[in-house]
């Protein structure tokens, strides 16, 4: 096979962004879009030159033609369309989470193997480079053996209108600092407490906060909230201009060091009469041969991966499953008031 196939589902912002990082992988080519949004569809088309649009995700996932389903819809969608795909034998790339539901998550593994497919979620972070040296040190021993990992995770208030609507923050914000928790501490979650608040009126919370304990003794904590004021410095700029600010921090505390990184001041800030932006320079930046970062460094992967018939050695599909299996814990212990042990 000269190029894979690529069927995209959600041509949004994201799902664009999907589309030029995957056409500048040569071993790759999007052929077919999926979108509830006939005008945006035949927009994306002409701009992409795309062959085929579907207004049904499920008639791209069902043509024979298309080798590779990326899924960049509505979170609750991602569940649903993932097992169809599967049960049609492609190869299919998530954008997280995997699902919104812990059970299609099993189920989404379980047909993986049973249909012998590559499956990805899109844990951005772990292919962001400070990210990845985190991990690197602690492989090699660096910080000693890990204690604690603290997370925050911050958001513009004003993307809450859309998302307080739409889903829990656990699985659009926090699942991110989850998978990176899951991954430095190496071990399974054992113990989960949280609580939460909404201020906002919304159907979700704009913040919760959670303390994890796993089966090493690791403890972890995670902040997040949908609270960042409109008077904040932006940092998604550029490639994909989201008038808002991304505010993350990580740090993973050892007996003999420790490793912190602030995603929202990289140090690189841009003063102009519109104010002060602190540009982000790791998820998708703009370079001088097109899109890179993160997102092209995850996705060149996943195709990579998928030509040579491996699951991913940076972002196991079982991880993923995990992952969910602590978000739905968070929401329930927040719920219930009270400890959820795993």
């Amino acid at each position: 096979m000269s190029q894979l196939r690529v069927g995209v589902i959600g041509v949004g912002r994201f799902g664009r962004l999907h589309i030029r990082v995957l056409n500048q992988i040569s071993e790759c080519v999007v052929t077919s879009i999926a979108d509830v949004n006939e005008s945006l569809l035949e927009e994306v088309k002409e701009e992409f030159k795309i062959d085929k649009v579907y207004t049904d995700a499920f008639d791209l996932i069902r043509d024979p033609d298309i080798d590779v389903i990326d899924i960049v819809s509505d979170e609750s969608s991602h569940g649903p369309l993932a097992i169809e795909a599967i049960k049609n034998g492609k190869h299919v790339f998530i954008e997280k989470p995997i699902a919104t539901q812990y059970s299609q998550a099993l189920e989404i593994e379980r047909l993986a193997k049973e249909h012998n497919v590559l499956v990805m979620v899109g844990n951005i972070s772990r292919f962001g480079q400070p990210y990845a040296s985190i991990k690197r040190a602690i492989d090699r021993n660096a910080l000693g053996s890990v204690g604690m990992i603290r997370a925050k995770r911050n958001f513009s208030k004003d993307w809450f209108d859309h998302f307080g609507k739409r889903v829990h923050p656990v699985y659009e914000s926090g699942i991110h600092d989850l998978d990176l928790i899951l991954w430095y501490a190496g071990n399974k979650c054992k113990e989960v407490y949280a609580s939460e608040r909404n201020m906002s009126g919304y159907v979700y919370p704009d913040l919760f906060s959670a303390v994890l304990t796993f089966e090493n003794g690791i403890v972890a904590s995670l902040d997040s909230a949908w609270l960042y004021p409109k008077g904040g410095p932006q940092n998604l700029v550029e490639t994909l201009e989201l008038a808002g600010t991304i505010d993350a921090d990580i740090e993973v505390c050892g007996e003999k060091g420790t490793a912190n990184f602030k995603l929202a001041h990289s140090g690189y800030s841009l003063w102009t009469d519109q104010g002060v932006q602190h540009p982000e320079l790791t998820l998708w930046t703009t370079e001088h041969d097109g899109i890179g970062g993160s997102i092209r460094a995850e996705l060149t992967h996943f195709v990579l991966q998928v030509l040579k018939g491996e699951e991913s050695p940076v972002a196991p599909l079982h991880d993923s499953v995990e992952a969910l299996r602590i978000a739905d814990a968070i929401v329930l212990s927040a719920k219930e008031k009270r400890v959820v042990s795993l």
